[in-house]
This record gives structure tokens, C-alpha cells and sequence, in this order.
């Protein structure tokens, strides 16, 4: 059984979602898929970047919206096991990173993968992060 939905957490408007043909999180057994969550908020006609020009602060918010997504479809941290980060600036990403993703994940490392890339919907924004979580 395949289960779409947008978790009711802080995060974007559901016409967001509707308008791009997407779902935020897919259950496709017992692996939940987290489409791309990126440092922004609202909804269509007023759709609001975090952290402009701030790496920590934007992945500090994506992060949050994980941690939501993740409590909202029952599951913790512990169940990560693999993500990717989308950045536009390699350098800037690095230079935050260890400092807040080892302590955010904790022992429950998942894989990783990072990308550079050319931009993204919002002409500000430095990140996305994708994740895949299996429940028990």
C-alpha cells in the first residue's frame, strides 16, 4: 500500500503541494520518502524564505521540518537512512555542517550524498534536503 501526505507541521500550504503535483511524504511499505524540504514557508502568494544568505540557519529550518515530518508519520531520527543535501554553494555548506548534523542525528547515522547545483525555486535559497526513513 502506497500512503501520500502532507503532515500537518509548520511548514508549507497545502496549495503549495497541489500547485507543484507533489506530496511531502510518501509511505511505500514501511519506507517513508520525504520529498525535498527546503528553507521556506507559507503559502503561494506569500511564500517566505528563511535564513537569506545564512547556510546554518536554513538547514537549521530544514532540519526542524524533518524532525516534524518524521514525529508526524510516528518515526524518530533513529529511523533516517538516507538523505541528500542539494546546495548551491559547496563551501558554505561544509563549513556549517559538522557542527550542527552530527549533533542533530546523533549515532543513528544515515547514508549521505551531497550535490552542487545551479539553483532552485527560490532565487535565495542554498539548500534542499531529500530523506528516506523506514518505521519498524
Amino acid at each position: 500500500m502506497i500512503v501520500r501526505t502532507n503532515p500537518t507541521v509548520d511548514y508549507l500550504a497545502d496549495e503549495v503541494f497541489d500547485a507543484f503535483a507533489f506530496r511531502q511524504s510518501v509511505k511505500a511499505g514501511d519506507t517513508y520518502y520525504y520529498a525535498g524540504v527546503a528553507p521556506l514557508s507559507g503559502s503561494l502568494s506569500a511564500l517566505e524564505l528563511i535564513g537569506k544568505d545564512d547556510m546554518a540557519a536554513q538547514l537549521a529550518y530544514i532540519l526542524k521540518v524533518i524532525d516534524d515530518c518524521l514525529r508526524a508519520d510516528g518515526l524518530d531520527r533513529s529511523r533516517l537512512v538516507t538523505w541528500t543535501f542539494y546546495t548551491t554553494d559547496i563551501a558554505a555548506f561544509m563549513a556549517v555542517m559538522p557542527e550542527i548534523l552530527g549533533p542533530w542525528v546523533g549515532e543513528h547515522r544515515p547514508s549521505s550524498t551531497t550535490i552542487a547545483v545551479s539553483g532552485f525555486v527560490h532565487p535565495d535559497q542554498l539548500l534542499e534536503v531529500t530523506a528516506v526513513a523506514v518505521g519498524a
